[in-house]
């Protein structure tokens, strides 16, 4: 069985059973993820869950502006096997140990579950190994901050339900910003993504960040790029 957060939100990589230090837990998680990945990629992908992916990438970055992170430039991608990036400025896991509540994690951490909570709300039979990076980024972000297990699962819960409430706050923005990507033609990848590839593959839908500015004031989202 897995641990299910943020009223339902099923992390696909943490185990009920709380292990008894962060190191157990981590292993836990990369074996199941592991095994669910090599699953997800081996599987046919339908095109409801290649849209899915839209969603997933959009709830991304409409989060981090609902919570007041500067967007970057690149936008948000898509490809044609469901796979996607979404560039905001976020706080990465840097090793620091036991600080307690940070905003800065804490918003990242939202923003992070925001993904694969928007992609289930369109689409409640995705497979959910398209987010490991994102509860993985999670998961060291919230070791950094406790080390107490009891306080990392509090932390998790808490910041999981806040991650729901934004999405469903901000589900028009989200919609829009998804079907506006999912309507793009497929293209081809500009240099700078084949330089430092976030997919294998070739093709891929976009949005870039001035054009999801534009779109989002129209919601009294008012994000900005740096």
């Amino acid at each position: 069985m897995r641990l299910r957060i943020a009223n339902g939100m099923d992390t696909a990589g943490l185990q009920t059973s709380r292990p008894q230090g962060q190191h157990q837990l981590r292993v836990l998680f990369h074996f199941e993820l592991i095994l669910e990945w090599a699953e997800f990629r081996m599987a046919a992908i339908d095109e409801m869950y290649v849209e899915s992916a839209a969603y997933h990438e959009s709830a991304h970055v409409v989060v981090a502006v609902a919570q007041k992170i500067p967007l970057r430039s690149g936008g948000v991608h898509i490809d044609p096997r469901g796979c996607g990036i979404a560039y905001y400025w976020y706080r990465q896991p840097d090793g620091s140990t036991n600080i307690g509540s940070e905003v800065e994690r804490e918003k990242t951490i939202i923003s992070s579950y925001a993904g694969l909570i928007a992609q289930q709300k369109f689409y409640p039979n995705c497979r959910p190994a398209g987010a490991w990076c994102d509860t993985d980024q999670a998961i060291k972000l919230l070791e950094e901050m406790h080390a107490n297990r009891d306080d990392f699962f509090a932390a998790q819960e808490r910041l999981g339900a806040e991650s729901r409430r934004l999405v469903e706050k901000h589900w028009d923005a989200i919609t829009a910003l998804a079907k506006a990507l999912w309507a793009k033609e497929w293209s081809s990848k500009p240099p700078r993504e084949k330089e430092k590839p976030w997919s294998p593959h070739s093709l891929e839908k976009r949005i870039d960040g001035q054009e999801i500015i534009t779109l989002l004031a129209k919601f009294d989202l008012n994000g900005v790029i740096m």
